[in-house]
């Protein structure tokens, strides 16, 4: 009779299950399991007794020492998995969009402030001169004025 119990049915370690948690977050890194699976199976490793519930979190997913199967064209299943990260050009020119609009919309306004200022040091004081020569012509017109109508003594 002997006294060793199967692999399975061993106590598993805590760095056993670190190990599997973070082979789980590799795999959910390349696509092989949503955010959902993964939380899901993080708990139930850290909740794991034996090293056979272990192997049942991670027994769907390759292993490094396992042969991945062949796909026919590596190149191209490695081009559509960059493909899939790639950001749509159609979501770029939005994305830059939502930043550019309200810049270009903030430095017209800052423009046409800076431009109103400016106009005012040069209008205003020109103005201000153009009111003392207006007001100086009216003051002299004023006393210039011919005081009576016509001959002395009044005579006409």
């Amino acid at each position: 009779m002997s006294w060793q119990r199967p692999y399975s049915e061993l106590r598993a370690s805590d760095s056993e299950r670190e190990r599997v948690v973070e082979f789980l977050r590799e795999h959910a890194l390349v696509g092989r399991l949503n955010h959902d699976e993964l939380e899901e199976r993080i708990g139930l490793a850290y909740a794991a007794i034996y090293r056979g519930d272990l192997e049942r979190l991670i027994g769907d997913l390759p292993r490094r020492d396992q042969p991945v199967a062949r796909r026919s064209r590596p190149d191209q299943a490695r081009a559509v998995v960059h493909k899939r990260n790639e950001p749509k050009p159609f979501m770029v020119l939005v994305g830059m969009s939502a930043i550019a609009i309200p810049m270009i919309v903030l430095t017209g306004a800052i423009i046409a402030l800076a431009v109103v200022v400016m106009m005012s040091a040069l209008i205003v004081p020109l103005l201000i001169v153009a009111l003392l020569i207006a007001h100086g012509a009216k003051r002299r017109r004023m006393h210039h004025r011919p005081h009576g109508g016509g001959m002395a003594g009044g005579f006409s």
